[in-house]
């Protein structure tokens, strides 16, 4: 018999570099999406900083209003205390007023009393002199 060699059709599996046009697309494909992934990513953090330094200048502002109420309150404390005081100094000068007033009439009317006592006087001592003497009286 005769022993001939069989010889089996083997495909070498060494790696190859082939790339098709297909796998070029793709992989330009799969390229631009992450780029473009990361773009809106890239768009969201810039809108999530914006969002954030326009929280915090938010909060800076509400620091500075609050520290402004505070000294509308002070002011309005020391306002109510002037207030008072005026209160008080327009009563006491009131009360000063009347007073000044009360005395004023009441010295009037102790004046215009002396006043009439001494014109009766004066009367009284022209009728002594006009009958006494040759006295005139001049007006």
């Amino acid at each position: 018999m005769i022993i001939t060699k069989a010889q089996i059709a083997v495909v070498s599996t060494s790696p190859r570099a082939d790339f098709t046009l297909q796998d070029t697309g793709i992989f330009i494909g799969i390229i631009g999406s992450l780029i473009m992934l990361s773009g809106v990513a890239i768009n969201i953090i810039s809108k999530i900083n914006k969002i954030s330094f326009t929280v915090d200048g938010i909060q800076e502002a509400l620091k500075l209003h609050a520290s402004n109420a505070e000294k509308i309150k002070e002011l309005d404390k020391r306002f109510d205390i002037h207030l008072q005081d005026y209160v008080n100094y327009k009563d006491a000068n009131l009360l000063s007023h009347n007073g000044l007033e009360e005395q004023i009439k009441h010295k009037w009317e102790r004046s215009e009393g002396e006043f009439n006592a001494i014109k009766g006087s004066i009367k009284e001592l022209q009728g002594f002199l006009r009958q006494t003497n040759d006295f005139k009286i001049r007006q």
